[in-house]
């Protein structure tokens, strides 16, 4: 495969309508592509007759290699996992349907290990306009100091961090100001953060919401799905569809999100390779 160093408008084009073939999947990438290219990570792509076959991309989040990968040809695959192996990085966390993270595991001669994910599209048709209450406010973040702490506070809450390497990386603040260009939002009771979820990427139709996070002593008291039910509300706004994962073992995140009109549409992998 090759790593491209530079993306002129026809390899932009060329890898574009590749991953416009499965948008709901592809959110993150196309993203980058076409919004941040200069925060755009690792790109490695394999052509032939003049088409673009198969697509890997790493980009360090602060916690892993976020890794991610399309191709619509069985030895694909293969060529994916030879490109992963010849890299060899640490921290690779590889991210898709899980039926194609297996098969990329078992040519790299590993298996799955993860707890499988299910992969949400909202259901336009259930959306509801949120009840207004006066005790509870939404808010864009900023990269004023304030939140950019509250962030990291956040970020290391919901991370978990196990060194002071993995909470340096999780919190740089070039990492934290890139999040911030998507789009994060706080929620706020009664003038104080109390939460906060986040965009992990925009395409034409589709927003991917990651990293919901309520401090421990607000849980349980409906303050995530109000958070969810507003990050909705704003992306249906920009006509725009929420995409969202958990794990299948969250059954609280799951009945919540599907109460509120998510609708599975695959399990899905984070799976940990190195």
């Amino acid at each position: 495969m090759r790593y491209i160093t530079s993306l002129n408008d026809e390899l932009k084009k060329k890898i574009l309508s590749l991953l416009y073939e499965d948008e709901l999947f592809n959110v993150f990438l196309i993203h980058f592509i076409e919004n941040q290219i200069q925060d755009i990570g690792e790109l490695y792509v394999e052509e032939s007759n003049g088409s673009i076959d198969n697509i890997l991309h790493m980009k360090f989040d602060g916690n892993s290699y976020f890794t991610s990968f399309f191709t619509k040809k069985e030895n694909g695959y293969i060529e994916i996992a030879k490109q992963l192996q010849l890299l060899n990085y640490n921290r690779v966390l590889l991210a898709g349907k899980r039926k194609e993270v297996s098969k990329i595991l078992s040519y790299l001669g590993k298996k799955e290990t993860s707890t499988p994910d299910i992969y949400y599209e909202f259901d336009l048709n259930r959306y509801c306009k949120q009840a207004i209450h006066s005790d509870i406010t939404y808010r864009m973040a900023t990269c004023r100091q304030n939140d950019m702490s509250k962030i990291s506070e956040y970020m290391i809450g919901f991370f978990e961090p196990t060194s002071n390497m993995e909470i340096a990386d999780i919190t740089d603040e070039n990492k934290l100001t890139e999040d911030i260009k998507i789009g994060v939002y706080f929620i706020e009771y009664k003038g104080q953060p109390i939460g906060m979820a986040r965009y992990s990427g925009k395409t034409k139709n589709y927003v991917d919401i990651t990293t919901v996070y309520i401090d421990p002593i607000y849980r349980g008291k409906g303050f995530g799905k109000k958070l969810m039910e507003n990050m909705v509300e704003n992306i249906i706004s920009d006509n725009r569809i929420p995409v969202t994962q958990t794990s299948s073992l969250n059954l609280i995140a799951r009945k919540t999100y599907e109460s509120m009109g998510f609708i599975k549409k695959e399990n899905y992998s984070f799976e940990f390779i190195s």
